[in-house]
């Protein structure tokens, strides 16, 4: 259904560094990790909350590390240090890029992909962050490509089977329902229908449809509109 998703993974891959993906093991100690490099651990040993300078020299020397990474270096090797940058550097870019790379590591570096960790850090990240310069927080943005976390993080609940996060998200901002993709209504819509909302999810098929006439590459999303707007008026 959407184009994107096969892309931003393979945008993920590639952003991840290549690494070769191992099988789970037990985490790396951070004691072997950061003996070798002094600067990291002296800035780790500095009380929190770090100053902005510091956290952009934690978040520097932990991105230098990671670019110089083993090419069998582990999953969890990765998400011990994004997920430092992400505690310790809250206020840098690296900082927000570091969600962005974790939830493409939770997807791609396990047999099965970590949708309960995804959750988890994709909802600290939209309750952290109103703004980011480095990832969309629009769930659709105009770039295919730009990694946004509201549309992973539906994607995990979908996986999940949490349609009533996503009916509640829709909820809250359908007053602004000027600002809406034409991708939005079809979710909206679905997610309403699998909550048992049936009457609006009518609706909201219906303003797919409207929003996505004489969209041909949408023909296929627009057949399955009609047919669930069909079926459900005769429940």
């Amino acid at each position: 259904m959407k184009k994107a998703n096969s892309l931003l993974i393979a945008l993920g891959l590639l952003a991840l560094g290549g690494w070769v993906f191992a099988g789970a093991a037990a985490p790396l100690s951070a004691a072997g990790q950061d003996g070798e490099d002094p600067q990291i651990q002296a800035l780790l040993k500095k009380p929190a909350p770090l100053a902005p300078a510091d956290q952009e020299d934690l978040a520097r020397a932990i991105f230098k590390k990671l670019a110089a990474a083993a090419d069998d270096a582990r999953p969890e090797f990765f998400e011990r240090y994004y997920k430092l940058v992400m505690d310790q550097c809250p206020d840098t870019g690296r900082a927000h890029e570091s969600y962005w790379r974790l939830t493409h590591l939770y997807l791609q570096a396990y047999e099965e992909p970590r949708h309960e960790e995804i959750v988890g850090i994709l909802e600290r990240f939209l309750g952290r962050y109103q703004a980011s310069t480095v990832v969309s927080m629009k769930k659709y943005p105009d770039e295919a490509l730009v990694f946004s976390p509201i549309r992973s993080l539906h994607q995990a609940y979908e996986a999940l089977g949490r349609h009533e996060k996503i009916a509640a998200y829709y909820d809250g901002i359908s007053a602004r329902e000027a600002e809406f993709s034409v991708y939005d209504f079809f979710d909206y819509a679905g997610a309403l229908e699998k909550t048992n909302r049936l009457k609006e999810a009518v609706v909201y098929y219906g303003k797919f449809l409207e929003r996505s006439a004489g969209s041909e590459d949408m023909d296929f999303m627009r057949e399955i509109a009609q047919d669930r707007i069909d079926e459900l008026k005769k429940e």
